[in-house]
């Protein structure tokens, strides 16, 4: 995906950022959980930390402390505050990418750029299908209508 190629790259390029965090939310969201999951990449103990407030606190002072730092937070179906969270807002040197399905929940979560990705094209998921699958395999005769239907899919 899109978020995956950006991730790498900023992992690539150590003079961007010094510290890249990749979360997946997913749907099964709760912010105890995604507590513990951040708490996890920045080496946080929050496991005798009790309340919310307090594990969020304690997780915006192991953010602030990473300075020059980027947190991907893929898959978002929900809207929650961050603060409740403790992922720091409009902080110089911390970063948040925030991927969903929905631009209105982007609009919830008050996200200052939104970035609408289209599907692909019919002609465009099929250039991109057989060049990964490789396009002597796409053009075999007894596969082409299984490949043109998996392309289908991407479009």
């Amino acid at each position: 995906t899109l978020v995956t190629h950006i991730h790498n790259k900023l992992l690539e390029d150590p003079n961007t950022f010094d510290h890249v965090f990749w979360i997946t939310v997913s749907q099964d969201f709760s912010i105890h959980k995604l507590q513990n999951d951040i708490a996890k990449m920045v080496d946080l103990d929050l496991s005798n930390v009790d309340g919310q407030k307090k594990r969020a606190a304690k997780l915006a002072q192991a953010l602030l402390r990473r300075k020059q730092s980027v947190l991907i937070l893929d898959d978002v179906w929900n809207h929650f505050l961050l603060e409740k969270v403790g992922i720091p807002l409009r902080v110089n040197g911390c970063k948040l990418i925030l991927t969903a399905r929905s631009l209105d929940l982007c609009r919830r979560m008050s996200c200052q750029v939104k970035i609408k990705v289209e599907p692909l094209s019919a002609e465009e998921a099929w250039n991109l299908f057989s060049e990964k699958l490789g396009h002597e395999i796409a053009l075999i005769p007894e596969l082409k209508d299984i490949t043109r239907a998996v392309a289908k899919e991407c479009a």
